[in-house]
């Protein structure tokens, strides 16, 4: 019964990251009611609640955190490269088609970024965010989804709920076929990081990747839009 009130809990956590997004881009239309509530509520706030609630909150830290293996972080490192310059190909494609350039810059106007902001956003999205989801999803959920189902399931199940949200972002920026295939590619990645957490259980290889791959996404916004 307990495992099936945190399998529950841990559903629920998934689509409130969805449903934070979704106030704070679409209805608020505010970058920083976004991060406030995805980055306090949903990324610190969940994990140190729920393990506060379990009794096992300084364990479930030190392991979320693991020891820096340089074989991993290496191994992260390579793959970011890889995703960054994945990532930054695939928006330089998508801005090529006419009048995306300026559609995208006018809904992140909306959002509250802006040139004065910009560095600073690029700095905080590539290195903070990058790491709070890895320390929230591959650190926290996926970790939980192991101890009631196999080590796959929990992987498609947290990478489902990582990519969720991302649906939003995507298709209000790109529409909604784009959208759904960026949706899609942020699934996979997702999968690769969870099979990346089983190899190398500490948060530093998979947070790098993470980084490099955020960096991807944040090169063509300062290059191309702004």
């Amino acid at each position: 019964m307990a495992y099936k009130r945190s399998l529950l809990l841990l559903i629920g956590y998934g689509f409130t990251a969805t449903l934070t997004i979704f106030y704070g881009l679409v209805e608020k239309q505010s970058l920083f009611v976004t991060f406030v509530c995805f980055h306090l509520v949903v990324c610190l706030c969940i994990p140190v609640l729920h393990g506060w609630w379990e009794g096992s909150l300084q364990e479930s830290w030190q392991f979320a955190w693991g020891q820096m293996e340089h074989r991993g972080v290496l191994f992260g490192v390579t793959s970011g490269v890889v995703l960054m310059l994945g990532a930054s190909i695939g928006i330089w494609v998508l801005l090529r088609t006419e009048g995306r350039t300026e559609t995208v810059r006018q809904v992140l106007e909306l959002w509250g970024l802006n040139s004065r902001w910009i560095w600073w956003f690029s700095l905080y999205l590539v290195v903070v965010n990058s790491l709070l989801e890895e320390l929230f999803w591959r650190g926290f959920v996926l970790q939980r989804f192991l101890v009631v189902m196999s080590r796959v399931v929990g992987i498609l199940l947290s990478s489902f709920f990582y990519c969720l949200y991302h649906l939003v972002v995507s298709t209000v920026l790109f529409g909604f076929r784009w959208g759904c295939l960026m949706t899609l590619l942020v699934f996979g990645v997702g999968c690769f990081w969870g099979w990346m957490k089983g190899r190398f259980p500490s948060v530093y290889p998979t947070w790098f990747s993470h980084l490099l791959a955020d960096l991807g996404l944040v090169i063509p916004v300062l290059w191309w839009i702004f």
